[in-house]
């Protein structure tokens, strides 16, 4: 067994620009990698809606685009868990990051194949590859020495590189390539991005073994043969689920208590209190990155339809899908410096604090849409580009409030032999806010079985709604910020 923690000594990596050399290939990863994925996010319910349900309405082929794109990404998150602890367990960080960007590869191109078969097949090995790539994350906080002043700046450049991948990763695949050749090689595109990927990690990832554990490889070579027969294995009910929505969900829910289980055995028998009230706490934390998300995922599904049909714009509306990375790299060099500002004041909030003050961000934004919606949303009519903007700049500030440090605060928190499942299975909360997220999109669609509502009034009912239960439960944060913050035992 080995550990994926914060390492106790320091590495000995040479730097560059203030940082170990090794953490500017992994951000060149991030960036490819992500371009890959925020290529094809940028249109793809509206791509499903007209290419796989063209007989349907308008309404009808939103509603299962809706659904069809939720299940995908809540399922992308939720295979983390598993490719965790395989990871941990079986290949090894190195190993199973390799493998994922490869197959990475190989489903985006069966993703851009024209039939709805073979575009589910893609989707469903591209979920399960993703599960392999939690080590990313983890490799990021191995450059680092524990206690290193440096590592919170790593995992902020490492979220600027993931926004950076994501903010021209809608403008090359959905815009210029979608729009000279298609959307179907959108998906090429996005191919190409996580070839390059892997190809970077494939060349330079031998410059990590001195942050490795001395025992990388938990087994041999044949590791990699049995994984890549068990995802050969099961890709197809892995699609059938994705055909299955309802299905789906019961899976989805029944990974989340077995790991809540799981967590919940292990300190038991660990029999350790200051351990046990962290996970504690970060099992509070999770409620509310599962809310934050699940108000934010509405950027790709409900807000992008609503872009396309009820805005004003003199742009196409996937730009609209540049926005929140956009944001991200002007606002995130600020926040970085904001945080250190406070802290020498004392006055740095804590991080329960945070996330009470992303989530009353987050329902902002969605109060400014419904506000707008009620004042100039009358039949037929469209509001001004301008709102939307501010709305994305909201849930972008909140997500800038609490998801950076996250990534950090797993390497603090998790027992040191579980690392990557702790991780993996703090990505599967953006699974579950992508599961209600499309369920919360569905409610919008004009068609929308059980609601007399239509068109521009039943996006101004859900947003009122998003509106002010995300204001109770960002109080409710916030009042119980200094409890939860004992229950972490010193993690800031």
């Amino acid at each position: 067994m080995h550990t994926t923690t914060e390492q106790s000594r320091d590495p000995g990596f040479a730097s560059f620009w203030g940082h170990p050399r090794p953490l500017w290939m992994l951000m060149g990863v991030t960036v490819w990698f992500n371009f890959a994925f925020y290529g094809f996010r940028a249109y793809l319910a509206p791509y499903i809606a007209e290419n796989f349900y063209p007989q349907l309405s308008s309404a009808q082929a939103m509603q299962h685009a809706d659904v069809l794109s939720a299940g995908f990404l809540a399922l992308m998150y939720a295979t983390p868990i598993i490719g965790g602890y395989v990871a941990d367990k079986i290949l090894g960080e190195v190993r199973a990051l390799a493998i994922s960007l490869w197959l990475g590869v190989l489903s985006l191109l069966l993703m851009s194949l024209p039939t709805l078969a073979g575009f589910e097949i893609g989707m469903a090995l591209f979920a399960l590859s993703v599960g392999l790539s939690v080590p990313l994350t983890v490799l990021i906080g191995l450059n680092y020495a524990k206690g290193d002043a440096r590592r919170e700046g790593g995992y902020t450049l490492y979220y600027m590189a993931i926004n950076f991948g994501a903010v021209i990763a809608p403008i090359i695949c959905g815009i210029i390539i979608a729009q000279l050749f298609g959307y179907r090689w959108g998906f090429i595109a996005a191919a190409f991005g996580m070839a390059l990927a892997a190809v970077l990690f494939q060349l330079f990832h031998r410059m990590l073994r001195p942050a490795l554990p001395e025992h990388e490889h938990p087994y041999g070579p044949m590791a990699t043969l049995w994984v890549l027969v068990a995802i050969a294995v099961l890709v197809y009910p892995t699609a059938l689920l994705l055909a299955w929505p309802a299905i789906l969900n019961i899976a989805m829910y029944s990974l989340m208590v077995l790991l809540v289980v799981y967590i919940i055995a292990g300190c038991v028998l660990r029999r350790n209190r200051v351990q046990s009230q962290r996970y504690i706490a970060l099992l509070l934390l999770f409620v509310g990155l599962v809310m934050f998300w699940t108000f934010s995922f509405q950027g790709y599904s409900s807000l992008n339809f609503f872009a396309r049909d009820h805005v004003n714009t003199p742009f196409n509306y996937i730009w609209f899908q540049s926005a929140n990375p956009l944001y991200i790299l002007i606002f995130a060099p600020f926040m970085a410096m904001l945080w250190p500002w406070l802290d020498k004041r004392h006055k740095d909030p804590s991080t329960s604090r945070k996330y009470g003050i992303g989530l009353l961000l987050a329902a902002c934004g969605f109060g400014v849409m419904a506000w707008a919606i009620h004042q100039w949303g009358g039949d037929g009519a469209k509001i001004n580009w301008i709102i939307l903007a501010v709305c994305y700049l909201l849930l972008t500030i909140g997500e800038l409030a609490l998801s950076p440090i996250g990534y950090s605060m797993i390497g603090q928190l998790a027992a040191p032999e579980e690392t990557s499942l702790v991780m993996g299975g703090w990505f599967f909360g953006y699974a579950l806010a992508y599961l209600l997220s499309g369920w919360i999109a569905e409610q919008t669609t004009p068609v929308h079985v059980g609601t007399a509502l239509s068109g521009m009034a039943a996006y101004a009912h859900v947003y009122s709604l998003l509106f002010w239960s995300g204001l109770v439960v960002a109080i409710l944060f916030l009042m119980a910020a200094p409890w939860i913050q004992r229950l972490m035992h010193g993690v800031h």
